[in-house]
C-alpha cells in the first residue's frame, strides 16, 4: 500500500488568522482567494477538496500553501506584473512616417503613387523593422508617435499640388 503524504499549512498564529481573515474579506479578490486557501488548509481541510470548493487548480492550492509555509504572511504580498513586452514602439512610427515623406512606393518597386497601410506592413517586414505586423499594427505605432497615417497619406499630395500652383503676380 502506497502512503500518501498529504499538504497542510503549518500552525496559524492568532494574529495571522486575524490578518489573513481581513484580507479574505478585502477587495482584492487575488489576495483574498490566497487568503482564503490557507485559512481552509488550517482548518485541516485537503488541497483537492479546497481546489473544488474554491474553483481553481490543485496546483496552485499547493504553490500557495508552500509559499506561505515558507514565507508566512509575506506569501500574501502579490508582487508586480510586468504584462505583455511592448512589440510596438514610437520609433517604429517615426521609420513609418519619414518614409512616406521621404519615399515613394516606387521605390520599392509598386506602380502605385500613394503608401497603403499594406504596403507600409510589406516594407516594414522587409526592412526587418518587425518581424510581422498587421495594418492596425502600422496605425497604432503611427498614433503612438504622434502622427496620423491620414495626414501623411495626404502630405505627398499637398506638397505636389501646392509644387504646381503658379502664382499670377510672378509670371512676366
Amino acid at each position: 500500500m502506497v502512503s500518501v503524504m498529504a499538504l497542510y499549512v503549518k500552525e496559524l498564529s492568532p494574529e495571522e488568522r486575524s490578518q489573513l481573515q481581513q484580507i479574505a474579506n478585502g477587495s482584492d479578490a487575488i489576495q483574498a482567494r490566497w487568503a482564503q486557501i490557507v485559512l481552509l488548509s488550517a482548518s485541516g481541510i485537503g488541497v483537492p477538496k479546497i481546489a473544488d470548493t474554491l474553483g481553481v487548480s490543485a496546483a496552485t492550492v499547493r504553490a500557495r500553501i508552500k509559499a506561505f509555509n515558507q514565507q508566512r504572511m509575506d506569501a500574501m504580498a502579490r508582487g508586480s506584473s510586468p504584462g505583455r513586452p511592448e512589440t510596438i514602439s514610437p520609433s517604429l512610427g517615426d521609420k513609418f512616417a519619414a518614409l512616406m515623406r521621404e519615399r515613394e512606393p516606387r521605390d520599392f518597386g509598386w506602380a502605385d503613387t500613394g503608401w497603403t497601410l499594406d504596403m507600409l506592413v510589406k516594407v516594414a517586414t522587409v526592412e526587418g523593422w518587425v518581424e510581422s505586423i498587421s495594418r492596425e499594427g502600422v496605425r497604432l505605432a503611427l498614433r503612438k508617435s504622434k502622427h496620423s497615417y491620414r495626414k501623411l497619406k495626404d502630405w505627398r499630395k499637398k506638397k505636389r499640388t501646392s509644387a504646381t500652383i503658379i502664382d499670377p503676380q510672378e509670371t512676366p
